[in-house]
């Protein structure tokens, strides 16, 4: 028998045995996650009254007593979503969460999440406007607070760090990157690209 043929036959049942192996750990791990999530439906539901919210501090936000009307709008939508109970629960899952504070908080504790992740947003947003409008001293404030309360959003770390490029601030550029490198940010790579082009650019 040929060399390569022998050697084609035992490729071929290396590759059904790992196959075989693939299948058996993903189900192994599927059936380890359902029953995970069935006895987490059944969690006992706890108090989360006391529980650590997100309070925002509104002196960190350079609100403007004449704004104009879009950023009154901004500045409006920011202190709706204030409003609200809210909490940064990005890094549980649902099962997580039904686990710890009992299936029948769920809806509740991810509303106050929903809350927050829009809150973040809303104050990205009044930052990128302030950027658009060369309000950079604003901007940078807002920008600063945002990454202080956990943003991931792109902008905030990007327009930030044309900010410190335009002010000679390389040291605070290398800060974000060196956060940035350590988060687990949807949007990492691309960041850190950009913010090291911010370096060279200015």
């Amino acid at each position: 028998m040929p060399i390569f043929l022998i050697c084609f036959i035992v490729f071929i049942i290396w590759a059904r045995v790992k196959l075989k192996q693939n299948k058996s750990a993903i189900s192994e791990s599927d059936k380890k996650y359902w029953e995970r999530e069935a006895k987490a439906n059944f969690a006992r539901k706890r108090d989360i009254s006391t529980l650590d919210y997100f309070t925002p501090d509104f002196s960190r936000i350079p609100f403007s007593m004449d704004a104009e009307e879009q950023e009154t709008a901004l500045n409006e939508e920011i202190k709706n979503y204030a409003s609200g109970k809210m909490m940064n629960l990005s890094g549980y899952s649902n099962t997580d969460l039904k686990e710890m504070y009992g299936a029948a908080n769920l809806d509740e504790l991810s509303e106050y999440d929903q809350r927050f992740q829009l809150f973040l947003r809303a104050v990205s947003d009044l930052g990128n406007y302030l950027f658009e409008k060369k309000d950079y001293e604003r901007a940078k404030a807002v920008f600063e607070y945002s990454v202080e309360i956990g943003s991931d959003i792109s902008t905030i770390y990007t327009n930030l760090g044309v900010i410190y490029a335009k002010a000679g601030q390389t040291a605070k550029i290398d800060e974000l990157l060196r956060l940035v490198e350590t988060s687990d940010f949807a949007l990492k790579t691309s960041i850190i690209k950009k913010l090291t082009l911010c370096k060279l650019e200015y």
